[in-house]
């Protein structure tokens, strides 16, 4: 994985970059710069998790479309502005877990196939 993969992948799971170097990468705020600035090398346990989350996330989306497609009625996401509003509604779930939420119910939004409420 390139720098800039590792940028567009953090992006893409709508992670700040405080919340990848926590959740993700166990470091600080600066060693994840410098991997996403390509100044050093990143390691392979923080590759291996972002593939992880990227085939999370597929399958959660094709969870969800199939759901759709079984569904009458309402095709609602819940988009939660907040992680302490997502806490109140999942109590177990994590800071990782409510920004992969909020990327997969943009995406659904975004083909068409939920509205966000």
């Amino acid at each position: 994985m390139t720098n800039i993969e590792l940028q567009a992948y953090r992006r893409f799971f709508m992670l700040k970059v405080s919340e990848a170097s926590e959740y993700i990468g166990n470091t600080t705020v600066d060693v994840w710069h410098d991997w996403e600035q390509g100044k050093a090398d990143i390691p392979a346990k923080v590759i291996e998790q972002v593939k992880n989350l990227k085939q999370k996330r597929q399958s959660k989306i094709t969870a969800i479309i199939d759901d759709i497609n079984d569904r009458i009625g309402s095709n609602d996401i819940r988009y939660f502005l907040t992680f302490e509003d997502f806490k109140r509604v999942n109590p177990t779930l994590s800071v990782l877990d409510w920004r992969l939420h909020q990327s997969i119910a943009t995406e659904l939004y975004f083909r068409g196939l939920e509205k966000l409420c």
